[in-house]
């Protein structure tokens, strides 16, 4: 089973916890909702996606398949303009098994915050069974020097820096045009991060949705492809020590991303009081970045 089958048939236990999954992915108490730039989804893969939900939730209460944990390698891919190892942007492999510790917690019901979740919401805060691990090989097999990170010059490329993309459609048109064409891995088998420097724009992060449907007229925009799977990050949000912008220091901004990854939407149903397709989320008109008590969600900064 490759791994983007993986996701889709591990969803509905995020479904089942979608506080767990829904909230590691905004920063709590000192912390707000990190700039999302992730593409809306397409009303036509929002109902294939959630038959597939149900679809693998049947076969689970039939005993067609086994509930498990699962696996799944990451690499992150990190832009850089011939910075020594450890100096922004080019981050040293300690800051990167900080932000996967994060990332797994989270993921695991036991990140920062997690104790003060609402008593109406303690009985889904739970382990998703989905853990994260850093890549030891390349595609072709060999051994990585460091695991989990292929650390990529745009100098040496010919690229433009991404410190001089100002605007988010600048620095997603580098990302997605050029930088990601040229060193996904397959996302058949790795969970492809890219992290690099910005310019003068609020976003923190994007991701693309699970892609695999055939359905006519969806394009291709917000869903993963051979040469776009995965998510970016902007450096100064990933890991948890190092060189980070304030307010985004508890690696949140990647675990939010990774909930879109695997098929989340944002809990406000991406409108005024729209679905996320969670029944255990109240409505809310908007993002609720800052608030510590998701049950009163107009209470909002």
């Amino acid at each position: 089973m490759n791994k983007r089958n993986i996701c889709l048939s591990a969803l509905f236990l995020m479904l089942a916890t979608c506080l767990s999954a829904q909230t590691v992915g905004r920063n709590q108490q000192d912390e707000n909702e990190s700039p999302c730039g992730t593409v809306i989804p397409h009303s036509d893969w929002d109902d294939w996606f959630n038959a597939k939900v149900e679809e693998y939730k049947s076969n689970l209460k039939h005993n067609k398949v086994r509930s498990q944990t699962y696996t799944i390698p990451i690499i992150v891919h990190i832009i850089h303009g011939g910075q020594a190892v450890g100096t922004f942007p080019n981050i040293d492999s300690a800051q990167v098994r900080t932000q996967l510790v994060a990332l797994n917690n989270d993921f695991a019901g036991t990140g920062f915050g997690a104790s003060g979740i609402p008593a109406v919401f303690q009985s889904v805060l739970a382990n998703t069974d989905i853990k994260f691990c850093l890549a030891v090989k390349n595609p072709t097999g060999g051994v990585l020097a460091e695991p989990g990170i292929d650390r990529v010059n745009y100098q040496t490329n010919g690229w433009a820096n991404p410190a001089s993309q100002n605007g988010t459609n600048a620095i997603k048109n580098l990302i997605d045009n050029i930088v990601k064409p040229a060193t996904i891995w397959d996302p058949t088998r790795y969970f492809n991060i890219w992290i690099s420097d910005r310019g003068s724009v609020g976003l923190m992060g994007y991701a693309t949705f699970p892609g695999g449907t055939n359905l006519t007229g969806i394009v291709n925009s917000f869903t993963g492809t051979a040469t776009s799977d995965g998510v970016w990050v902007y450096t100064k949000s990933f890991g948890t020590t190092g060189n980070l912008t304030s307010g985004f220091t508890k690696g949140r901004v990647l675990a939010h991303e990774t909930g879109h990854w695997l098929g989340l939407r944002h809990v406000w149903g991406d409108g005024n009081c729209l679905t996320d397709y969670c029944n255990d989320t109240p409505p809310a008109p908007h993002n609720h970045g800052g608030v510590a008590n998701p049950v009163h969600p107009f209470h909002v900064n």
